[in-house]
């Protein structure tokens, strides 16, 4: 087959690949998201869930083998993306909880302040949150942080006290 050819094949293919997606789509989203809606009770996530349920789905039926995307491949696809979802919040919990009774908080907080932390956190950059996350929830020493993140031992800590200048900042600000 010539250039020209396995063009049209491929886009063909693509174009068949799409239909597919599409016929999925429009036959079980409904049934995705009700079964996310159900089990996590928020708008939000269940949409969340479901987008990341049919972007797997699109990879799945672009790859070696399409026809493995059945509603029950996609149901369980968004009982581990909830499953990931959980673990996310869980940790986010975890993280707010250690920060919280750090010396700068005081006694022991209350639910609002778990709020704010939460959103404080969200406010960080990535760098600076898994930093704050290996440090305080995971008890790693400022050297473990260093050679989690491929640091120096001077960068990890200079990345920690940013970290928490960018953390009580923000937290003042909530």
């Amino acid at each position: 087959m010539g250039a020209p050819e396995q063009m049209l094949a491929d886009e063909l293919d693509g174009t068949r690949r799409h239909a597919l997606l599409q016929s999925v789509f429009d036959r079980w989203s409904d049934d995705v998201y009700g079964f996310t809606i159900a089990r996590c009770g928020s708008r939000p996530v269940a949409e969340d869930v479901t987008s990341e349920v049919f972007v797997a789905a699109a990879r799945a039926i672009g790859g070696s083998d399409p026809a493995q995307v059945t509603r029950s491949w996609l149901l369980t696809t968004a009982r581990r993306r909830l499953i990931d979802q959980w673990r996310r919040q869980s940790t986010q919990r975890n993280i707010a909880e250690r920060l919280l009774s750090l010396p700068v908080f005081g006694a022991a907080a209350s639910p609002d302040d778990r709020d704010r932390v939460h959103r404080a956190l969200e406010t960080l950059p990535d760098g600076q949150r898994l930093a704050l996350t290996l440090r305080y929830l995971d008890d790693h020493s400022v050297a473990e942080v260093a050679d989690e993140l491929a640091f120096s031992y001077s960068a990890a800590e200079s990345l920690l006290a940013r970290a928490r200048r960018s953390f009580q900042r923000a937290w003042e600000k909530q």
